[in-house]
């Protein structure tokens, strides 16, 4: 009977021992399972991030072009004709430098 009791504990053992190994299998098949999820989420932004550096690299390089001047002004400011003077404001605020009061009365001191 004693050698009965140690078969009884060993299969409790194993058995407990089966059923913790069982948990953490499930548990990290899931972390592997979200790991993969997060990954492709990853490779998908880094994607998208690479195809709009490429764009702006490609912006980048048509910058002070003349070909990048005419279209701004076609497309942004709908106006300019193919043998018309080219320029390009890099500070265009800068047009802005009076407020409408203060163009007034500089436009009232210049008439006096």
């Amino acid at each position: 009977m004693h050698g009965m009791m140690n078969w009884r504990k060993f299969g409790w053992l194993a058995g407990s021992l089966l059923a913790v190994c069982l948990v953490f299998l499930l548990v990290i098949r899931q972390q592997v399972t979200e790991t993969r999820q997060q990954e492709n989420a990853l490779r998908v932004t880094l994607t998208r991030m690479e195809e709009q550096n490429r764009e702006m690299n490609a912006q980048l390089s048509l910058v002070g072009t003349e070909d990048y001047i005419v279209t701004s002004a076609m497309t942004q400011y709908a106006f300019m004709n193919k043998n018309d003077l080219r320029f390009q404001f890099t500070n265009p605020e800068a047009l802005y430098a009076y407020t409408e009061e203060e163009l007034k009365i500089l436009m009232d001191e210049m008439a006096d």
